[in-house]
């Protein structure tokens, strides 16, 4: 009688096929990794830069100003003048270290609760919150999250993510246009986008497309800020395991994407 071979080549298209979904987890992996250790090199630089710019001037100050403390001859009322002076140097100082440790902190998330959390529900958290500064600009926050409002998440770096960014738009608002935000979301295959546009002042992206999340870059000198805002958003953004991108145009408006695993 003739032998009859049953399931052999459904074997072996298994076989194929585990060995294809295992080769591209393991080159997503490799992706992944190569991906943390330019975002690591790219921290890295920054932070060195901080350190050898930003810290060195208020060191200088405080140096130079010891100098002259140490002076013989000299009179009460300088003495005064020059110690509030190396007093302020000190606050510089620690107030760069303050905001080097809380970026710090920020990229470590193992330990914070992830819980759902409403989109909705965290814009109009964040519009009673600044309500006086909405109304006073007279702004108005268009919302749509109908196509997705919810997601797991950490609830405290979302909404500092938002804040920011409302934030921002209203402070560079046009000086002769009602600012208006619209923020939505949408669903990409496995993705949840959120978009957040105004009608703002904008920004030269030919001349500041690598800054514009940078530490201790500003755009607007008018405007009173220390140009961190922008730079703790991609920070909360990533250590949430997201990505968030910028199209902008001078006196235009500004769009930010950020986009989140489903």
């Amino acid at each position: 009688a003739p032998i009859t071979v049953v399931g052999t080549n459904e074997k072996a298209v298994l076989s194929i096929t585990t060995d294809i979904t295992e080769q591209k987890q393991a080159e997503s992996e490799r992706m992944k990794m190569m991906a943390d250790i330019v975002q690591r090199n790219q921290d890295l630089e920054q932070f060195s830069y901080i350190v050898s710019h930003n810290l060195r001037a208020p060191v200088a100050n405080i140096t130079g100003l010891t100098d002259i403390l140490q002076m013989p001859d000299l009179d009460k009322a300088d003495e005064k003048i020059w110690i509030s002076e190396l007093g302020n140097s000190v606050k510089k100082i620690d107030s760069i270290i303050l905001d080097l440790n809380n970026i710090l902190q920020v990229k470590h998330t193992e330990n914070e609760k992830k819980e759902l959390v409403s989109f909705s529900g965290l814009v109009e958290d964040i519009k009673l919150s600044i309500h006086n500064l909405i109304k006073n600009n007279n702004v108005q926050i268009v919302s749509d999250f109908v196509a997705i409002d919810e997601m797991y998440t950490i609830k405290s770096y979302l909404h500092s993510i938002l804040f920011n960014l409302i934030s921002n738009s209203i402070k560079y608002r046009q000086p002769d246009i009602n600012p208006i935000i619209n923020i939505s979301s949408k669903k990409l295959n496995n993705k949840i986008l959120i978009v957040i546009k105004d009608n703002g002042m904008g920004i030269d992206l030919e001349k500041r497309a690598t800054q514009v999340f940078g530490l201790y870059k500003r755009f607007h000198s008018h405007v009173e800020g220390k140009g961190i805002g922008l730079h703790m958003v991609k920070t909360q953004v990533e250590s949430l395991g997201g990505k968030i991108t910028v199209e902008s145009e001078v006196n235009k408006g500004t769009e930010f994407r950020i986009e989140f695993e489903k």
